[in-house]
């Protein structure tokens, strides 16, 4: 059994959750959960000496934390999502735009929105999203994205008050996100109120640009692809920071399901997104490239042997094997992409099933050696409890959330 290096960071506690993120400009336009910070990522900017010929990649980009703390630092950076929803908000927070031209579509949008018109949904939409947004309030979300497509601007102009509507979503809707899983609320506001509180998104929004000076000459982008499938070529990146889905269960195409059926997906396309997702939860079930090299660590056949006997769930053990699979193709993908000498951190949370705390730290450390790359040291930035289930029955058992660094020899280094 490998021994890697644990160094405590936490002081860097904060960094590993959203919560910071809601008082950053631009970052707050939409926050993920489980997202880290962009402190998180200047201080490995910083560490690791990165600068302007340099090109950081996040394959797993969420809100686009990465990208936008790279733009703040004026490095270029790429990000990958499968979700659309993903895509949207990371490419919406670097996008470069012209001011004035948001505020003159702004005043534009504001004429055009009346909720008088609004009486209900033209079209139907999946039953959870009518649930959610009931009646004529489907329909004042339904009216406004409607004006927004309508604006004589560009996408990108578009998608900055997509984003915004979206981002209002959850003021209204009866379904809550509460940790990995939706539950229902009796909400009472109503679609006339739709309009005054998207607009304050909208001029928040507006007043973060105005009094930011991000730097434009560099190259940032975002698309939608599959981390374990990357579109780059060979020796593309000098570092990459990110955070793969903790094996926990939580599926984020339920906890965003109303976002994303009302803006992007039907109810076929939101399940073949749940299935394609990294295993992550128990309903993920992969397409994915062939794993070849892939050796399971023992430690954690051992543990799924464990957790099979005492579970009769068997979804479990097979979420914990499909995960790490997925992540061995994924920094198999990432040594891929990167160029010798580069930087690799992933955030990770451990895990605990039925008493059996799975590393997962420690196994992506092993996973991550497997294909290449050198594990330089694990920095341990806080404690999570388990889940109150879990207490119950095993006791408290923290876990780990950590940050792996990682780095890509060159090959006069023996990498």
């Amino acid at each position: 059994m490998n021994q890697y290096r644990l160094i405590d960071k936490l002081t860097w506690r904060e960094w590993v959750t959203p919560k910071p993120l809601e008082e950053k400009p631009i970052h707050r336009w939409y926050v993920f959960p489980h997202s880290f910070t962009s402190d998180l990522v200047h201080a490995l900017i910083d560490e690791w000496g990165l600068g302007p010929k340099d090109r950081i990649l996040d394959p797993f980009v969420g809100a686009g934390t990465t990208v936008l703390a790279a733009k703040e630092r004026g490095i270029s950076a790429s990000g990958y999502d499968l979700s659309p929803l993903a895509v949207l908000a990371a490419r919406t927070k670097i996008a470069n735009y012209s001011f004035a031209q948001l505020r003159t579509a702004w005043e534009k949008l504001k004429r055009a929105l009346d909720s008088e018109r609004w009486n209900g949904p033209s079209r139907s939409y999946p039953q959870l999203v009518e649930k959610a947004l009931p009646g004529r309030l489907l329909g004042a979300f339904e009216g406004v994205a409607r004006e927004i497509n309508l604006l004589p601007f560009s996408a990108a102009v578009r998608d900055f008050f997509r984003l915004a509507l979206l981002a209002t979503v959850p003021q209204f809707s009866r379904a809550v996100a509460t940790g990995g899983w939706l539950s229902w609320v009796d909400r009472r506001r109503n679609a006339k109120s739709l309009v005054p509180t998207f607009a304050t998104r909208v001029e928040g929004m507006l007043e973060d640009l105005r009094e930011t000076n991000s730097p434009r000459q560099c190259r940032w982008h975002v698309e939608k692809a599959d981390a374990r499938r990357l579109p780059d070529p060979r020796r593309t990146f000098s570092a990459v920071i990110t955070s793969p889905p903790y094996p926990n269960r939580h599926d984020y195409t339920r906890v965003f399901g109303i976002e994303l059926m009302f803006g992007f997906l039907n109810w076929e396309e939101a399940r073949s997104l749940r299935y394609q997702s990294f295993h992550s939860h128990p309903e993920a079930r992969p397409e994915r490239p062939r794993a070849n090299g892939y050796v399971a660590p023992e430690r954690l056949e051992r543990s799924v042997r464990r957790i099979s006997k005492a579970t009769r769930d068997p979804r479990v053990p097979k979420l914990l094997e499909g995960y790490f699979l997925d992540m061995y193709i994924c920094l198999r993908e990432v040594s891929r992409v990167c160029r010798p000498g580069a930087r690799i951190a992933f955030v990770v949370g451990n895990a605990q099933y039925c008493g059996e705390p799975i590393l997962v730290d420690e196994l992506t450390a092993e996973i991550g050696e497997q294909v290449g790359l050198t594990c330089e040291k694990l920095l341990v930035t806080r404690y999570r409890g388990n889940s109150a289930q879990q207490m119950g029955r095993y006791g408290r058992n923290p876990s780990r959330e950590s940050v792996v660094i990682f780095q890509k020899l060159s090959p006069k280094d023996g990498g």
